[in-house]
C-alpha cells in the first residue's frame, strides 16, 4: 500500500500546484462562472430561497466542477496535445446526469446529518468525497460511484478528510461568504459579482484538483494492496 505520506496535505498541495500551473486557464475560466453564479443566486433570490437549498445548489455545482477538473487531470496524465476547454467541457457535460444524481445524494445526506450532529455529516461527506472522479475516470453510474468512493476512502479516512474534505469545506465557505457578503459590503451588484467570481477562481480549482489527486493516489494505493488474481491456467 502507498505510504501514508502520499496523502499528506503538503504533498498533495505540491501536486495540485503543478497541475494548476500547466492548466491555469482551463481551470480558472469555469470557476469564474461558478463564483459569479453563486453571487447572482443570492442577489436575485431575495427571501424566497431557503438557506439550505442555496447551500445544496452551490455544493452540487462544485461537484460538477470537480468532474470537469478530473477530465483536466486525465488530459494532463495522458500527455501529448492538450484538449481545448470546450472539448473537456463537452466530455464532462456528457456525464452531467450521473454527476447530478450522485451529488444530490452525496451533498443532501451529509447536510441533513450535519443538521443533527456535525460529525456524522463530515464522515459521510468524506466517505463520498471521491465520487465525481470515479464517474469521470471509471465511467461508473451514480450509486456505483458512491460505493467506489467509500471503498477508496476506507482505511484512509483521516488523510482524505485532511485533504479532500478540508479543501471542499474551505471552498464552500469562501464562496458562500463572498456571495452573501460582497454586495452589502461593496454596495454594488456588479462589483459583488466580480469579487465572487475572483474568489471562486482562487479557491475552486485548488479544491477540485485536490479531490482528483487524492482519488488518483487512493486508486493507486488500493490497486497495489489488492491481492493478485489467480491464474486460469
Amino acid at each position: 500500500m502507498a505510504a501514508a505520506s502520499d496523502l499528506a496535505p503538503s504533498h498533495v498541495a505540491g501536486e495540485v500546484a503543478a497541475i494548476l500551473r500547466r492548466h491555469r486557464l482551463a481551470a480558472i475560466a469555469p470557476a469564474l462562472v461558478l463564483g459569479a453564479g453563486a453571487a447572482a443566486i443570492v442577489l436575485v433570490r431575495g427571501d424566497l430561497g431557503a438557506e439550505v437549498a442555496l447551500g445544496l445548489a452551490l455544493a452540487i455545482a462544485f461537484e460538477l466542477y470537480v468532474g470537469y477538473a478530473e477530465r483536466i487531470v486525465a488530459a494532463d496524465r495522458e500527455g501529448g496535445r492538450r484538449p481545448s476547454v470546450r472539448a473537456m467541457l463537452r466530455e464532462a457535460a456528457a456525464l452531467l446526469p450521473a454527476l447530478l444524481a450522485a451529488s444530490a445524494v452525496a451533498v443532501a445526506l451529509p447536510l441533513a446529518a450535519s443538521g443533527l450532529l456535525v460529525v456524522p455529516g463530515l464522515w459521510l461527506f468524506t466517505r463520498w468525497s471521491l465520487f465525481a472522479p470515479a464517474i469521470v475516470h471509471e465511467g461508473l453510474g451514480p450509486l456505483a460511484a458512491l460505493a467506489r468512493s467509500a471503498a477508496l476512502v476506507r482505511g484512509a479516512t483521516w488523510p482524505v478528510a485532511a485533504t479532500a474534505t478540508a479543501s471542499a469545506l474551505v471552498e464552500h465557505a469562501t464562496i458562500h461568504a463572498t456571495a452573501h457578503g460582497a454586495e452589502p459590503l461593496l454596495g454594488s451588484a456588479l462589483l459583488a459579482l466580480a469579487v465572487a467570481a475572483l474568489a471562486a477562481a482562487a479557491v475552486s480549482p485548488p479544491a477540485a484538483f485536490t479531490i482528483s489527486v487524492v482519488y488518483e493516489r487512493r486508486l493507486a494505493a488500493t490497486a497495489t494492496a489488492a491481492p493478485p488474481r489467480p491464474s486460469r491456467r
